[in-house]
């Protein structure tokens, strides 16, 4: 006890003399807490089980004292210490000190993790490499074929966790070809002959379905004569006993009683009433038949089919083939005329344009997700043309369809067929209406890439051999891949033998170049972001820079303008600094650094992890999981773009959302169309407008099934108040007692919370997410769920009251999404650090702070806008320093 106590005086004593350096300490309150209840056991004399706690400092400094409080913290969440035969303290003494001594481990992580600010040597995380290639050489992988990242951190850009191997090269070089074999086919395609494909849909879709239904009624024709024949031989005396036998099982499924019938003597063979088929499939064709006849009945007797044709959901004409034949890579555009069915779901007023696919085409799969959904915007008697571009690849299949928008699972979405037929006797209301479909291309447009300057440049310039071609060809490409570092001359001799060798071999320039091409752009130069230095510190020079604020900005390389910038020396001017960052946040490729700081900053994989219920969420598809999550890029990037309302804040609270017509729709919003999303303002009193209103944040917040307080309340205090709850402890004592109880969630989570190591954690998580629960798991308002209903709310009425764990109390979400705003100053350091670590490529440490400090001033000079935390970041001597 006596060295406990004069280590933590000691510290105490030193501490203000060393304020500015971060510590991780246990608070000295909880001293008495340890002597109360563990030195008895656990001193320096009786160590039992070899635990000495008197020796361990307050002041964790090391990974082995880290490792041991770590050990106490698990013991106590377990109930494992102390020990039942031994003094126990209450609830209130357990959950308080469980707390301290969690968010003391959380700090001592960021402490012992602490680089001190050294930036690792990065090679390309997985998007940068995607973006590099395009932007070398005009073509787009697919980023399934790309090898993972397998970082241990937060963030894809920290130079650390972003491991190499030999196998991860082996990639590369197939990769680079591949890449390059795709140039040489779009250089092919420049030559290549637009044309138009079409299709009527009713030529297609009607004469199918009136296929099916002639079919059916000479089915139904063939088996009433089978089953005819059937009923007289069960009739028959002999056979009375076996079918005595039966189940009632067997005899209530037609397909089953048909099949223990075709094992007996004499049964009548449906070949001989015109069908294929043995007895069992007899049944089983007929009920299917059976089952969908009124359903294709009814769509076959609907208006206006002379012109075009109705799309059924989940059987029949599912989707219109197209099958233009052969197609040059390139771009393409899609027109749809087509009219949505007058009363039908605003969600169901999309189609998906995609690859068919599927054992079964009557049931309308695609080939994995849709390429894109677009909206259908006119009637079916004023149809309107739907207008889009979709990208044809070296890789691409050559087959494509549309379909109306629907849920992955067929299976699923089967249930929900046949609930709709027990309603309305057939099955899914028809919604969207097709007049015709075309595809148009390939589109001209000039070949992209600086491969192709640089092959246009040299390819057939007079007078030059092929050697001599080749050699300008891979040393300006060499020199852009390497990111305008020229290569070693012995390297451009190596890659010019290896050319040398293929022309002798293939005989042919365009064959022969394509493996050094390969070669340059798996090679390390390529691979890693090479800064020069690395065992010292140094301001980077002025083409260093502009790379880190390339692939800051970007996530690839510099393009002409940034570099004439450098050539001038004029990069680290602070004007034109200033200048560069505006343009670059501007440019479409800034959509990339949203995308990527923003998916891992707010987790946003999350959002991947659920298959949403079909029946109680059938709108939440792959599609609107994609608009929602884009909503949350897109209104980032509108508030970075926009000077003066372009406010961090406005993420928590604000009066307009960033939409396109999916999530219009989704929310209830008219007047919204198409693909294109848009600021749009809000009516007053909308929960909407801030992440919190967001559809991708309240599914994040859910198990497909239902609403999670717990994880909506860890994810507000994670990534709005920049207060982590620490991780949840192993071992959780489940309330078994109240499994059967008809009691709500609020309730039950209310219950977990009498229990000490629960109630550490739940008493600051849980009030927060029950202020979310007007949102359902997918972001849509309400303000009842079954899952609300008790003894004393019989009706469910969501209560989205609560307060903060010793703070302000708040009557619903409103008032909820209020002292959150209250807060913006924790939420603006939040994306400070967030910034940090994804934009210098190291784990955000505690000697950040004077740079988070100097980015929080700045930026709060500017109320918060979003721009200026950028900017501070990108002018900031550590951004500058190697």
């Amino acid at each position: 006890m006596k060295k406990v106590l004069t280590g933590l005086s000691c510290f105490l004593m030193g501490l203000s003399a060393q304020a500015e350096k971060p510590q991780a300490v246990l608070p000295e309150k909880n001293f008495d807490f340890l002597a109360n209840y563990c030195l008895n056991c656990h001193d320096e004399e009786k160590q039992e089980g070899k635990v000495n706690l008197e020796d361990l400092d307050f002041n964790i400094t090391t990974i082995e004292q880290a490792e041991q409080w770590q050990r106490v913290l698990s013991a106590i969440n377990a109930g494992d210490m102390p020990p039942e035969d031994k003094k126990q303290p209450n609830s209130h003494e357990k959950a308080d000190f469980l707390e301290s001594l969690s968010d003391t481990m959380v700090t001592a992580r960021k402490v012992l993790s602490d680089s001190g600010g050294k930036i690792t040597m990065s090679r390309l995380n997985k998007r940068e490499y995607k973006n590099s290639i395009q932007s070398l050489v005009g073509v787009e992988l697919d980023e399934n074929i790309l090898p993972s990242d397998d970082g241990s951190t937060d963030f894809d850009t920290v130079g650390a966790s972003l491991f190499m191997s030999g196998d991860k090269f082996e990639q590369y070089l197939k990769l680079g070809r591949k890449a390059i074999d795709e140039f040489y086919e779009q250089r092919a395609a420049q030559n290549a002959k637009p044309f138009v494909y079409r299709i009527e849909a009713e030529d297609i879709g009607n004469p199918k379905l009136k296929q099916r239904l002639k079919k059916s009624d000479e089915l139904f024709k063939k088996f009433e004569a089978l089953k005819k024949a059937v009923d007289e031989f069960a009739a028959r005396p002999e056979n009375a006993e076996t079918i005595a036998k039966m189940s009632k099982k067997d005899k209530a499924f037609l397909r089953r009683y048909y099949e223990k019938l075709s094992y007996l003597d004499g049964a009548p063979h449906p070949k001989d009433f015109g069908l294929k088929y043995n007895l069992f499939n007899a049944a089983k064709f007929y009920e299917l038949s059976k089952n969908d006849y009124e359903y294709h009945k009814h769509f076959h007797n609907l208006p206006h089919r002379e012109n075009g044709t109705y799309l059924q959901l989940n059987y029949g004409v599912t989707r219109l083939e197209l099958v233009p034949g052969k197609m040059p890579v390139g771009t393409y555009k899609l027109r749809v005329s087509a009219g949505a069915v007058e009363g039908s779901p605003a969600y169901r007023n999309f189609l998906e344009f995609g690859h068919p696919g599927g054992p079964i085409d009557d049931r309308g799969d695609f080939e994995g997700f849709p390429i894109k959904a677009i909206q259908v915007q006119g009637s079916v008697t004023n149809p309107r043309v739907i207008e889009t571009e979709f990208e044809v690849r070296a890789d691409t299949q050559r087959e494509f369809a549309i379909r109306e928008r629907r849920p992955t699972s067929w299976h699923e979405l089967r249930k929900v067929y046949h609930a709709e037929k027990k309603r309305n006797g057939y099955g899914h209301e028809p919604s969207t209406w097709v007049d015709w479909v075309e595809i148009e291309g390939p589109i001209a447009k000039p070949q992209s890439g600086k491969l192709a300057k640089i092959y246009d440049a040299y390819r057939d310039k007079e007078g030059l051999s092929d050697i001599q071609r080749a050699r300008y060809i891979l040393t300006e490409f060499s020199k852009e891949a390497f990111r305008t570092n020229k290569a070693r001359p012995e390297f451009i001799e190596s890659v010019m033998a290896i050319f040398k060798n293929r022309l002798t071999m293939e005989k042919d320039f365009d064959i022969a170049i394509r493996t050094p091409l390969s070669i340059i752009v798996s090679s390390p130069r390529f691979i890693y972001k090479n800064e020069v230095g690395y065992d010292k510190t140094r301001q980077l020079s002025n083409l260093e820079a502009a790379v880190r604020l390339s692939y800051f900005l970007w996530s690839s390389p510099p393009d002409a303008e940034l570099l004439n910038v450098v050539k001038e020396n004029k990069l680290s001017n602070v004007t034109v600094l200033r200048q560069q960052v505006e343009r670059m946040l501007k440019d479409p490729k800034a959509h990339r650094f949203v995308a990527g700081l923003t998916h891992q900053w707010l987790d946003m994989q999350r959002l991947d992890l659920f298959q949403f219920s079909v029946t109680n969420f059938r709108e939440f598809d792959q599609n609107l999981r994609r608009a929602s999550r884009e909503e949350v890029y897109q209104t980032i990037l509108h508030l970075l773009r926009s000077k003066d309302s372009g406010q961090l804040h406005k993420l928590i609270k604000s009066d307009f959302v960033v939409v396109n017509g999916m999530m219009a729709a989704h929310y209830g919003m008219t007047g919204v169309e198409g693909e294109e999303f848009r600021k749009v303002e809000l009516l007053d009193k909308s929960p909407r407008g801030g992440l919190l209103g967001m559809a991708a944040i309240s599914a994040m917040g859910s198990d497909g099934m239902e609403s999670s307080p717990v994880e909506r309340g860890a994810w507000v205090l994670r990534y709005m108040l920049n207060d982590p709850p620490p991780p949840a402890p192993a071992n959780v004592p489940q309330l078994s007692r109240l499994a059967d109880k008809k009691i709500s969630k609020k309730e039950k989570l209310i219950a977990h919370q009498e229990e000490p190591q629960c109630a550490s954690c739940h008493r600051k998580i849980d009030p927060i997410g029950f202020g979310l629960e007007n949102f359902n798991a997918i972001g849509q308002w309400r303000t009842k769920d079954k899952h609300a209903i008790s003894k004393t709310n019989k009706k469910g009425i969501v209560d989205a009251s609560g307060a903060f764990h010793k703070g302000p109390s708040f009557a619903d979400f409103f008032e909820l999404r209020d002292r959150i705003y209250d807060k913006k100053d924790d939420f603006a350091r939040g994306f400070s650090e967030a910034l940090i670590e994804y934009g210098l490529g190291r784990p955000y440490a505690f000697t950040d702070e004077d740079l988070t400090q100097k980015i929080l001033s700045t930026a709060k000079s500017k109320d918060y806008n979003m721009n200026e935390f950028v900017q501070a970041l990108v002018s900031s001597k550590q951004f500058w320093t190697k």
